[in-house]
């Protein structure tokens, strides 16, 4: 859903505009009036200025109100669902659901189990079936150092974020667990989330969590996923929310 303010960014733009406007008249008027200056007409300039200094500190407040909207124009949160590999047959018809949520202050990537066994490849094990409930994934951001949103040419909305992360991997299989639900290591990842429109993943939503994992500190999700992982995948519930401030 979204939510129109009362106070759009265009709205803001245009009380600028409109201000500046009755700036430069006044300006204007003011020098009309020291070319023939009065008593009266020297009252007339100070209520004048008074009157400049009101509106310039009005823009001012505009301005930073207009800065404080922009510090969180993008959010969302759904359901990604991708398709693994069947044990047996090795095509990719095993379906995994990978939760997130994000805003300009928290970004999450989870999968809390497996309801079927599927066939993995990981970056230094082969390729291993990983048996029911027993694959856990959690993504939680811990810093956001950077937020970028901008407007594509065919119309919808994108945000860029990057920072750090803890994530915490477990998969089993038969005889042998690896990684843990708790245990989280450090990584470093970049976001990239689109609005194509209202109505989710059907008006062009998307959401793409990409994790850069080091092989000091991050061992156990490097052995499994490698030096870069991007969870993604149909977005089949859910909404995102893109605003470009500078629009």
């Amino acid at each position: 859903m979204r939510l129109n303010h009362p106070l759009t960014n265009r709205g803001y733009a245009q009380s600028i505009r409109s201000s500046t406007a009755l700036i430069l008249a006044v300006v204007i008027l003011i020098g009309l009036g020291s070319a023939c200056a009065s008593p009266e007409l020297t009252s007339q300039v100070n209520d004048l200025n008074e009157q400049v200094e009101t509106l310039e500190n009005e823009v001012t407040e505009l301005q930073e109100t207009v800065t404080r909207l922009s510090y969180n124009t993008a959010s969302g949160g759904g359901v990604n669902l991708k398709l693994m590999p069947d044990p047996e047959s090795g095509e990719p018809t095993v379906p995994l659901e990978e939760v997130f949520s994000f805003d300009r202050n928290h970004a999450i990537c989870r999968v809390d189990t497996n309801t079927q066994a599927f066939k993995m490849p990981t970056h230094e094990m082969g390729e291993v079936v990983v048996e029911p409930h027993q694959f856990f994934m959690s993504m939680v951001a811990t810093s956001i150092e950077q937020y970028e949103v901008t407007s594509e040419p065919d119309g919808s909305q994108r945000v860029l974020m990057r920072g750090g992360l803890d994530c915490a991997t477990e998969v089993g299989q038969a005889n042998l667990t690896l990684g843990s639900r708790t245990a989280a290591e450090h990584a470093t990842y970049r976001i990239e989330a689109v609005d194509g429109g209202i109505g989710g993943g059907e008006a062009g939503d998307s959401f793409a969590f990409t994790v850069f994992f080091d092989p000091d500190e991050a061992p156990v999700n490097y052995a499994i996923f490698g030096p870069e992982f991007t969870f993604t995948g149909q977005m089949v519930t859910g909404e995102i929310t893109i605003v470009d401030p500078n629009r």
